[in-house]
């Protein structure tokens, strides 16, 4: 594991390498493996929470936590024990083809076309946001395996402006984020 960060941040935006089940799902002639270890290395839950995130947050701060659906009890754990309490969700992205049609994402029980991102809070942080026109709803092209819309970014850097942020479990270098994570 990297080095943690030591600075202190007031926006955190994280999306976890959780662990699922390990399914393959058949599509037609398609065999879909669905095995997140062939993507990324996870972590299992107790790992997560042991993470000292809430070592690098400000008194006040807010979470942008992405989660899948099946795993939103362990994703409000997950922000309860790194000091935030959870408030909503503040991203649904609805993952699109190039195509425009919406993806298809085989699950046990019914198909999926979404991920959500959970809004955790620690303090205050509504004195800290500058409008108030952002939209939760995301409807952005799947590029690759779990990277998630650029634009969620955008709009979290519009919403809170020029304050301290860092992206966990980062996989590349943007400009206004400190990042932290090993795919970067």
């Amino acid at each position: 594991m990297i080095q943690f960060p030591k600075k202190k941040y007031q926006v955190i935006y994280a999306d976890p390498p959780w662990q699922f089940g390990s399914k393959k799902y058949q599509d037609g002639n398609r065999d879909f493996d669905k095995l997140e270890v062939n993507h990324y290395s996870t972590m299992t839950i107790d790992e997560l929470k042991q993470l000292p995130v809430s070592d690098i947050t400000e008194k006040d701060s807010i979470c942008f936590m992405w989660v899948t659906d099946s795993h939103l009890k362990e994703g409000i754990e997950v922000l309860e024990s790194w000091g935030f309490k959870y408030k909503t969700i503040g991203f649904n992205w609805i993952k699109k083809y190039p195509s425009g049609k919406n993806c298809v994402n085989f699950a046990p029980w019914t198909l999926k076309s979404w991920e959500i991102c959970l809004i955790g809070i620690k303090g205050t942080m509504g004195k800290y946001k500058k409008v108030n026109n952002i939209r939760g709803l995301l409807e952005e092209v799947r590029i690759k395996h779990s990277k998630k819309p650029n634009e969620a970014r955008i709009r979290i850097a519009k919403l809170f402006g020029d304050i301290p942020k860092i992206e966990l479990f980062a996989r590349e270098i943007v400009d206004g984020w400190d990042c932290w994570g090993n795919e970067v």
